[in-house]
């Protein structure tokens, strides 16, 4: 289970810390996985099944990102493996506290990871100025790339069910903007293009979504309209 979900993590350009991929034998386990990974991150995705409470590391690893979570510096992102909510021990009680998904071996991952996802460009958003699609046809349209404006103003008066034809066009204003190459690379843009190249070229917009994933685009676009503006604010001065 854990593998295919640091694999679409990975596809979705968010940079991940996975011990399998970071330790070998010899290393420091507390010096590396400890403090480079856990106390570290900002996020953590927690996989508990029956056999989590029988593993010292796991265990002790959870004890800190509880911590963390009590003192409001991480998000936790729980998934429960083969296990009834009901059967989870109570020293990982305080998981049921938060969203959880449930899986199992027939279970795909990409649903959790666009919740996932979802969330933490949810959180980035909290920083920039358009927040919402419907902010970006607030902005003058003479400082939006050519073209933009006018999509963003047909996907707002598209019904809301028909979730192919809105997909598109996110991906048409992101491939326009994208296109001015005026904006900056760095890790948040470099996830906001690994998001909807993903999707593109699994599915070539033919697919159905939930209103999460659109969610995510949506999330994703406003992140790039900030980054544009920011950049051609950078280039006047």
């Amino acid at each position: 289970m854990v593998e295919p979900l640091v694999y679409h993590l990975k596809n979705y350009g968010i940079k991940t810390w996975y011990d399998r991929d970071k330790l070998l034998m010899g290393d420091n386990r507390e010096e590396i996985n400890l403090e480079k990974g856990v106390w570290k991150c900002n996020y953590a995705l927690v996989v508990i099944s029956k056999f989590t409470v029988d593993s010292v590391c796991a265990m002790e690893e959870l004890s800190i990102i509880e911590s963390k979570y009590r003192q409001g510096k991480i998000i936790v992102f729980p998934v429960v493996y083969e296990l009834s909510p009901n059967d989870i021990p109570d020293r990982l009680c305080w998981i049921k506290e938060l969203i959880f998904k449930e899986v199992d071996r027939h279970s795909g991952t990409r649903e959790v990871c666009s919740h996932i996802v979802c969330k933490i460009t949810g959180n980035i958003l909290n920083n920039c100025i358009h927040q919402k699609v419907r902010d970006i046809i607030s902005t003058s349209q003479e400082i939006l790339p050519s073209g933009v404006y006018d999509i963003i103003r047909s996907y707002l008066q598209i019904d809301h069910a028909n979730l192919n034809s809105r997909i598109s066009l996110l991906y048409a204003a992101y491939l326009v903007i994208t296109d001015t190459k005026r904006i900056n690379a760095n890790s948040i843009t470099n996830m906001v293009s690994c998001v909807f190249d993903r999707l593109f070229s699994e599915t070539r917009l033919n697919l159905p979504v939930d209103y999460r994933e659109l969610w995510l685009l949506e999330n994703s676009l406003c992140i790039l309209i900030d980054f544009y503006i920011d950049s051609c604010t950078e280039s006047r001065i």
